[in-house]
């Protein structure tokens, strides 16, 4: 129960900025637990003077002033709902920009521990889930608590002993309540979790829709589908069993309570009498309780859903971002101008793994340097670049940028030092040119357009139906590959970082688009500081320096001639790959 008022009042935080809204949703829910018992009320003169002609005034005034009521309390629910309603779109939506800002923030590790598919839900299924607990769940408990105690205290007023029958039962309506929740909080909590796996699993089968089909194992996803919709479909079942008996188990516990009003009845009016006016009022309050009484056990459902969609949300907001070392000064080591990067005695471990990436990994690139990191999978190349661009931080030793630790530098900072082009070049659903100025929508225009013919990308750019403004469909769908890495080059360009790092940028790419790209890097890499890491030894051979890995150590450094003259590790990558390739040839 703690848990439960701790999530909702840290919910509730949310709301707290548009006090005034709520000011003006809480006196209008009040006018309407007010007005509701003035319905009953009003039957007592019509029961006891109405029909027999009897009552004092003229005929229309009981039914306009029922008709005053009426419009008085339809509108006091209307703005109630929709002042309500906007609080909870407004406080959904601050939630929602948050939960997107902060999974953008947290540590490559952390998105790397979990499924697209659980953080993706969280935002189009939590939320909304959350949202339902702060809009008509919050309607309900408040507006419909008031009714009750309204309508409680005119049966109190009219018939106290009559009243106490019905309160009896409040504690074992309590009881019914109180179990129903744990069981849907558990509940809801697995169905949020198998919801994050079926959209993984969507989106995975999505991306990988051609090796479905050239593997013909549609039906082994189906299968494989088919199981996880099927444990959905039982966990949601084992919530809707629990919510559906506890509204039933409420009404037999009302009309029970109905029962022994009506048996005491004639007991009450012989030791003190009540008016037929009296009695067909407490009945039809008694009756106008149930509805509130409904509503309020089946919003229990709502807020134990929203409650464990919460948990997971602010499990996810508490987890710490990457640390931006914000509110110190930018040193003068980010301003710009290139300075030597050194890796001192780095030592890093992947989390979960047992064998180091890199041990004791030593290398010092000056201004304007090309070195190529070489080596077979998994010998650590790109957990160099990882360590550089901060994504991890090495547990031993340190790079410095110039005399400054990477890690003491404001992490956007460092950041705006670094150009990056991979080999999976991520392209977003935009235009060509709000890629090339990617983050940088205020760039000029001339500058996204020379950044675009440096990179050789004009070419196909100004054949394009809307030039700079064509869209390049999802991930660069409309693109080729080679298209694609030439549009990360101009992104590359227009940054103007000192540090560049090419992690296998043609790996991917046919000869001709290789050949395309291979045009536009040296012009890139052009007094900057360029750290490749190469799988195509032909894309190195010009490097000021090749340095060769093996088991996240180096193992040998230098030049290509020199270190084809020795004969060792690097001489034996580059014959094993040109044998591969001209095996590749002949066939």
């Amino acid at each position: 129960m703690n848990d439960s008022l701790m999530l909702y009042r840290r919910l509730l935080g949310y709301v707290k900025p548009y006090r005034h809204v709520v000011a003006i949703s809480l006196l209008a829910m009040i006018v309407t637990a007010l007005l509701e018992p003035v319905l009953p009320a009003l039957l007592k003169p019509l029961i006891n003077h109405g029909f027999s002609g009897q009552g004092g005034g003229p005929a229309w005034q009981l039914p306009a002033l029922l008709m005053g009521v009426f419009l008085a309390k339809g509108l006091a629910e209307y703005c109630a709902n929709l002042s309500s309603q906007w609080i909870a779109q407004r406080a959904i939506t601050d939630l929602r920009q948050q939960v997107f800002h902060h999974q953008t923030g947290l540590p490559l590790a952390v998105h790397q521990a979990q499924t697209h598919g659980r953080m993706l839900s969280r935002v189009l299924y939590d939320i909304p889930q959350v949202g339902q607990a702060l809009s008509n769940a919050w309607i309900i408990v408040v507006r419909d608590t008031m009714i009750i105690i309204g309508l409680t205290a005119f049966l109190l007023y009219t018939a106290w002993q009559l009243t106490l029958l019905i309160v009896v039962a409040a504690p074992i309506v309590a009881l019914i309540i109180r179990s129903a929740s744990r069981k849907l909080r558990g509940s809801n909590k697995q169905v949020q979790q198998l919801v994050g796996q079926v959209a993984g699993q969507v989106e995975s089968a999505l991306n990988g829709v051609k090796e479905i089909k050239i593997f013909g194992a549609r039906d082994y996803e189906a299968g494989r589908f088919n199981a996880l919709a099927e444990r959905l479909r039982k966990a949601t079942m084992k919530t809707i069993r629990v919510q559906a008996a506890n509204v039933p188990l409420v009404q037999v516990l009302a009309a029970t309570a109905v029962s022994g009003v009506i048996f005491m009845a004639t007991t009450v009016t012989s030791t003190n009498p009540l008016t037929p006016g009296d009695f067909g009022a407490f009945v039809a309050a008694m009756a106008m309780l149930f509805e509130p009484i409904r509503r309020l056990s089946n919003v229990n459902a709502t807020i134990q859903n929203g409650l464990a969609a919460a948990q997971g949300i602010f499990a996810l907001l508490d987890t710490p971002v990457e640390p931006e070392r914000e509110g110190q000064p930018t040193p003068a080591a980010v301003d710009g101008k290139a300075r030597p990067l050194e890796f001192r005695h780095v030592g890093f471990t992947y989390p979960g793994q047992a064998k180091p990436a890199l041990a004791d990994f030593n290398l010092v690139l000056t201004p304007g340097q090309t070195v190529a990191l070489v080596g077979a999978s998994g010998s650590g190349k790109s957990t160099v670049t990882n360590l550089l661009a901060r994504f991890y931080l090495p547990e031993g030793g340190q790079i410095l940028y110039g005399d400054t630790p990477i890690d003491a530098l404001p992490l956007a900072a460092w950041r705006e030092q670094l150009a990056l082009v991979g080999q999976q070049v991520v392209l977003f659903d935009d235009t060509l040119a709000a890629n090339i100025a990617y983050g940088r929508p205020d760039v000029p225009r001339e500058a996204v357009e020379r950044a675009a013919r440096a990179a050789h990308a004009w070419e196909f750019i100004e054949k394009a139906p809307q030039g700079l403004d064509t869209p390049c469909g999802e991930n660069g769908l409309n693109l080729s590959g080679g298209q694609r890495q030439r549009i990360a080059i101009a992104r590359a360009f227009l940054k103007d970082a000192p540090v560049l790092i090419l992690d296998e940028a043609t790996s991917a790419l046919d000869n001709e688009s290789e050949r395309q790209v291979q045009q536009a890097l040296p012009e890139l890499m052009v007094g900057r500081t360029t750290l490749i890491i190469a799988h195509r030894m032909s894309t190195i051979e010009h490097a000021d320096l090749i340095v060769v890995m093996d088991q996240g150590r180096i193992v040998e450094q230098g030049r290509h001639g020199e270190l084809l003259a020795r004969g060792g590790h690097y001489a034996r990558l580059h014959q094993a790959q040109f044998s591969a390739a001209g095996a590749a040839s002949e066939d």
